[in-house]
């Protein structure tokens, strides 16, 4: 279907701006041991979630359904991906966290709520890979909804606003993550027919749970500490706004003074056309990709994106 950036600080408490007690700070997060961690804030944060997702798939025709939260669990990405398949992910840029938020749902209450969106009873007629025009969109107006959610149970912890960027079948695509990155995932099971058994889970990256509170901000948050989470947000999603030169070289010939000289109207110059050739943002290295078509327009694809000196 990409580790927080604020310190429990920013924090409000319900009269005025104040900083949270140590209590509060041991409530967001557990140091268990040495590279363990406990996040007992999530629990809250799942029961809420779990409310407005039953409260939104009932709003999409099955007024019936249940959503049972089971126990929340540790695990590398790419455990996580192979667990939820065949399933749909929906990729979330959720500021002030720094990583995504990513969500998987089972790609067969997928097709179900399409049907009953539809006029249908939910019934599933065969497994299929491919999706259609019609449930691609209705992915990812599921996506924008479920973000909502995401936003409202987050929102007694800290101020975030998720931004779907992502949704596919394919979880190699969710490239913000990598294979052993560990997740902390959440699962809502739905009961009732004719969802009973689905699920949708819920993943957050641990190198980003560990940054909830003020203790535990990595080297590289401690600046951005002190800031508002509201006024943040809204810098970086105007930043995200920002529009950036892109730009390809295709081809670079040489020619000789002499012939360059001697040009004329009609004259060709010969050139030859590159496998890959390279995809610059703003003056610097980005891709490469390779040259092709798309709706009857020319066309990059992107087929490797250049690492950063920090490997991001």
């Amino acid at each position: 279907m990409t580790a927080v950036t604020k310190s429990v600080k920013a924090l409000k408490a319900p009269a005025a701006p104040s900083a949270p007690s140590e209590d509060a700070k041991a409530s967001l997060l557990l140091r268990k041991a040495e590279g363990s961690y406990a996040f007992p804030a999530l629990d809250s944060v799942a029961s809420q979630f779990a409310r407005s997702l039953r409260d939104l798939i009932r709003a999409l025709g099955a007024p019936k359904i249940q959503i049972e939260r089971t126990g929340a669990e540790q695990m590398s990405f790419a455990d996580w991906s192979a667990s939820a398949a065949p399933a749909i992910f929906w990729r979330y840029h959720a500021p002030p966290l720094k990583g995504p938020v990513l969500l998987a749902g089972s790609r067969s209450l997928l097709l179900q709520l399409v049907d009953i969106f539809y006029g249908g009873r939910g019934q599933l007629a065969a497994e299929r890979e491919e999706l259609t025009d019609a449930e691609d969109r209705f992915a990812a107006r599921l996506g924008r909804d479920i973000g909502m959610q995401l936003a409202a149970a987050w929102r007694d912890k800290i101020v975030i606003e998720p931004q779907l960027d992502c949704v596919t079948a394919d979880p190699a695509k969710l490239a913000a993550v990598r294979a052993d990155d560990e997740l902390f995932v959440q699962r809502f099971t739905l009961r009732g027919a004719p969802f009973d058994g689905r699920t949708i889970m819920c993943a957050y990256p641990v190198a980003g749970l560990r940054g909830v509170a003020g203790d535990e901000l990595l080297p590289e948050m401690q600046s951005a500490s002190a800031a508002d989470p509201v006024w943040a947000g809204a810098l970086d999603k105007a930043l995200r706004d920002v529009r950036m030169p892109v730009r390809s070289v295709l081809a670079r010939p040489e020619i000789s003074l002499v012939k360059l000289l001697g040009l004329e109207v009609g004259d060709i110059i010969p050139i030859s056309m590159p496998r890959h050739v390279p995809v610059t943002v703003a003056g610097r290295s980005f891709a490469l990709g390779s040259i092709g078509e798309a709706n009857g327009n020319a066309a990059i694809m992107i087929e490797h994106i250049e690492k950063g000196p920090d490997n991001d």
